[in-house]
This record gives structure tokens, sequence and C-alpha cells, in this order.
């Protein structure tokens, strides 16, 4: 059974229980619901069996057929589906931003089919892309790999990152990213210090005092060493010394 008929056989079991569900007793409602659960796992089972995967790993790499039995179960009624979160949808996340020509740049997708043949392409728009590179999902359909911001990017211009499988049938598009002159992005080290009043601040090797945003410095604090790069903020609300947007932050070597 295909997941276009598993979700309009879902549909119709909410919609056929809801328009029952009238005088008809609590465990008249508890058995149609049952039965109704074990209808729809019975057929998403042989959906997965079908096209050779496992239940969880079908439902990971069809996230829209896991919405909607997450969407039954709160039609339903039934215990732990009113808090129940669906699974988020395919995505292509990359970082950092801002970042410049050659350097790496990380790209984590989700929601692809697993062990599936992809290209990845960057651009200023999804009408002008180039391939950069190719790689190979994970059998749960996810992607985590790192490429270098092509020569072709326009310093000042947004960069957006395509992997699409090769059959087409797929395609993640990224939000854009800054790209930025070389020269722009510094790198410091030094010591995370106290005396930041606004902002975090860095105490640098070359004794310039820092101040970091934004402020998340993970399991970092005063007294760790650590290498910021970043690029030197026009206008901060840090108030004190050179303040830096951190690109990236990490313990010095």
């Amino acid at each position: 059974m295909s997941r276009q008929k598993i979700t309009v056989l879902l549909a119709g079991l909410a919609a056929a229980l809801l328009l029952a569900a009238g005088p008809a007793s609590a465990q008249d409602l508890l058995d149609r619901a049952r039965n109704a659960v074990q209808e729809a796992g019975k057929s998403v089972e042989q959906a997965a069996k079908d096209a050779g995967r496992n239940v969880s790993d079908y439902l990971v790499d069809h996230p829209e057929l896991n919405r909607d039995l997450v969407d039954l179960g709160k039609q339903l009624g039934l215990p732990g589906f009113d808090q129940a979160a669906p699974e988020l949808g395919p995505a292509l996340i990359a970082m950092p931003s801002p970042t410049a020509i050659g350097d790496t740049v990380q790209l984590n997708a989700a929601g692809l089919p697993g062990t599936a043949a992809v290209t990845i392409g960057a651009g200023p728009s999804v009408k002008d892309v180039t391939q950069i590179a190719t790689a190979t999902t994970s059998d749960r359909g996810t992607l985590q790999t790192d490429v270098t911001v092509p020569e072709t990017a326009t310093p000042g211009a947004p960069l957006l990152f395509v992997v699409e499988t090769v059959d087409q049938r797929t395609r993640l598009v990224s939000e854009p990213i800054e790209v930025v002159e070389a020269a722009d992005i510094v790198t410091v080290t030094g010591t995370l210090s106290k005396e930041g009043v606004e902002c975090p601040a860095l105490r640098g090797d070359d004794g310039i005092l820092y101040t970091l945003t934004p402020a998340d410095l993970g399991s970092f604090g005063p007294g760790d060493r650590v290498t910021v790069k970043g690029t030197v903020a026009e206008v901060s609300i840090c108030m004190q010394g050179t303040t830096l947007s951190v690109i990236s932050l990490a313990a010095a070597q």
C-alpha cells in the first residue's frame, strides 16, 4: 500500500469515528479507536515492508505520514497523543554564517530518502545553483557533510545550498547564509573574563578587550581559554571594547 493510500485511509478512519461518536458509549468508542489504530498500524507495516524498511525508518523517510498518525491519535483522544510532537519535516541547515570564500560550511539535512545518492549545489538563488559535491544519505535519510564555499560566491550576496536526490524527486534548500570578505573575519585567542557588563568578555592574548555577541558561551565561562572566530560588529549593545559577532567558539589549542 502506498503512503498516499495510507493517508487517505487515516483520514477516512478519523472521519468515520467522529461521525459515529454520537450516542455511543465510552467502551464503543474505545473499541473503535483500538480497531482504527490497529488497521492503520497494519497498513504502515505493510508499506514499510514493501519499501524494504522497518516501520521506524519508514516514518522517518515520510514525516508527513507520521504527522497523519499523530493527528489521528489526537482526533481519537488516545492517551499520549495530546502532547505528541510530530516529526520535523524535511530540512537543510547550513552553518556558520557569515562565512568567506574558501571556508568550510557544515550541512545538516533530514527527511531525505535513506541511503540515497544526492548532489550538493550552491548559489545565490535556487535558479542559479552550481553543483559543488556529491554524497550519500544515511539509512535514516539524514546527511551531515562539510563543503567549501565556492569561488563563485560573491561577498555581500546571499549564498544558499541545495541537496537533491539524483532522481530529482526530492530537493532541500537551505536558508541563505551571509558571505563576507575573508579579511573581515578575525580569529582571536584569549581568556574569557568577568569584565563584561552587557556581554561576555574576552581578554585577548594581544591585550585587547573583546566583547562577544550572541551571548551564549555554551559550557565555557570566565577563566577558560578559547579561540573565537567572528566579524567586528559595527553596532553593538555591549558598549565595551571591540565587539565580535561570533561565528565559532572553541577551546584554545
